[in-house]
């Protein structure tokens, strides 16, 4: 079954290159021949391109099993009548397989690469590379991968992986392919959310071919709304209940950050948000209860109902000794921004309370230094070096949770913006404050789903923080919509 995972419904199991490698053999040595996986693949393949309208298709073949894929597909849209050209950057060492004997057979011309003129086509076909690739390109091969770019001419379909695209780590070599779309094949690999991936991915469908048990545990979730969890507030609940928050942060002229961590912990579910800060003129939004950022302050209200604090945003320097004060406490921390430049200087001893950290791409390289890599083994390393649990931001927001990971698949330029991860410690915050058993991926599900909902009413484009912080209601409305 193939379907669009940007629209799937449910929580998807992920597997990296090496468990997918290690699933498609167990699958070919106990259940199915790899030749009709292969043909269950360009099947699916060849009923996109069919559903496109596809009268034209230029095919290229590397080696392995992406290349056969290519050229049983071209067997395909043989039968179905579409004009087909198969460029061959393996020809010399071409095996004499199944795949290439029915393309024989079927009278389906396979050209080797020469260098000339490419034919003009509907649609391209990436059958390159799939997951075994681990080097840069060099020659023909480098050629044709910087020809294979979409664009409003040119349409790209990649077969399991953009060739150039590590399918674990969602890193690039020195290029790679950027697809109209690819088919991922057996398992959904998380490299094609990640970081820059997702503009080379493309519209990314699925399809397990008929494998429903692929006997490995997978790498990674994708957050979706079955596996997050936002407490239903009772009839009864009030201020005093529902879990007060500290928010240390938002300090003179950057007090915007403030304001927004507090007001969506609030509208996530927080009973009251005590914002500590040194700014004296700003007008402060009346839902937040202003306090100075000192330790005698902040001991002033600390109660049996004060359980979360955000660290951070919009904090600036001088405030060590509070971020320490905090540190050592109970309370369930989130760490952001400048809270987390405190944690990369100091290195304090790893804490035993809960607490989450929520860097984007510049704060992880400071915390990891010269051990910063690719987002999935900067999340582990995080865990062991500074313990607790993480969100690392952006595209592919990824999130340590209950000793396992959570990918989001979705991605958008538009949440790119200052302020959202303010916004999103204060999500976090209030999902927490009012008993959330998930609020870290439940916390990033819902800011999808503040932006998907805003992005869909504007025709897609004017997003800022304020925007997710004013959907945070009817985002978490609809996700009780449907309860029965």
């Amino acid at each position: 079954m193939q379907y669009d995972l940007e629209t799937a419904n449910i929580s998807l199991d992920l597997f990296g290159s090496t468990k997918s490698k290690l699933i498609d053999d167990k699958i070919t040595e106990t259940k199915e021949t790899p030749f009709l996986l292969m043909l269950r693949a360009s099947s699916s393949a060849k009923n996109f391109l069919v559903s496109k309208r596809a009268r034209s298709v230029t095919i290229f073949v590397g080696k392995g099993n992406n290349g056969e894929d290519g050229l049983c597909l071209a067997a395909l849209l043989k039968i179905e009548n579409i004009k087909t050209h198969i460029i061959d950057l393996d020809n010399k060492r071409r095996p004499d397989s199944h795949a290439y004997r029915l393309c024989v057979d079927l009278g389906v011309k396979i050209e080797k690469y020469s260098g000339k003129k490419i034919p003009k086509s509907d649609w391209y076909v990436d059958a390159l590379f799939g997951i075994g690739l681990n080097r840069d390109f060099q020659g023909d091969y480098l050629t044709v991968i910087n020809f294979l770019q979409c664009s409003r001419s040119k349409r790209i379909l990649s077969l399991d992986l953009p060739s150039g695209l590590h399918g674990s780590k969602g890193v690039i070599f020195n290029s790679a392919v950027k697809a109209t779309a690819t088919i991922t094949f057996l398992t959904v690999k998380p490299g094609l959310f990640i970081d820059n991936s997702c503009d080379h991915s493309g519209v990314i469908y699925f399809d397990n071919l008929s494998i429903d048990q692929v006997g490995y545990k997978p790498d990674m979730k994708s957050i979706a709304k079955e596996k997050i969890h936002i407490p239903n507030i009772s009839r009864s609940a009030h201020k005093g209940n529902r879990g007060s928050i500290l928010c240390l942060g938002g300090s003179k002229s950057m007090e915007g950050a403030g304001i927004l961590a507090g007001i969506s912990a609030l509208r996530s579910g927080g009973g009251k948000v005590f914002w500590a800060s040194n700014t004296k003129k700003l007008r402060r939004p009346p839902e937040l209860i202003n306090i100075d950022p000192t330790i005698d302050s902040i001991k002033n209200v600390i109660d049996k109902n004060m359980c979360t604090a955000i660290i951070g945003p919009g904090l600036g320097t001088g405030f060590d000794r509070e971020i320490e004060f905090l540190w050592k406490s109970k309370l369930k921390i989130i760490l952001d921004a400048d809270g987390l430049d405190w944690l990369s200087r100091i290195k304090p001893k790893k804490r035993t309370a809960a607490w989450v950290g929520t860097p984007h791409t510049g704060e992880t390289k400071k915390l990891l230094e010269d051990d910063f890599s690719d987002k999935w083994s900067n999340i582990i390393k995080l865990k062991k070096y500074y313990g607790g649990e993480w969100i690392l931001k952006g595209p592919g927001t990824l999130v340590s949770e209950e000793r396992k990971l959570w990918l989001n698949l979705y991605s958008n330029g538009w949440l790119g913006t200052a302020g959202m991860g303010d916004v999103l410690a204060g999500i976090i915050a209030g999902l927490w404050a009012s008993g959330s058993n998930a609020p870290f991926r439940s916390a990033v599900y819902v800011q999808t789903q503040c932006a998907k909902n805003f992005l869909q009413l504007n025709k897609g484009a004017g997003l800022t923080a304020s925007n997710i912080s004013e959907y945070i209601g009817p985002s978490i409305g609809n996700y009780f919509k449907n309860e029965v």
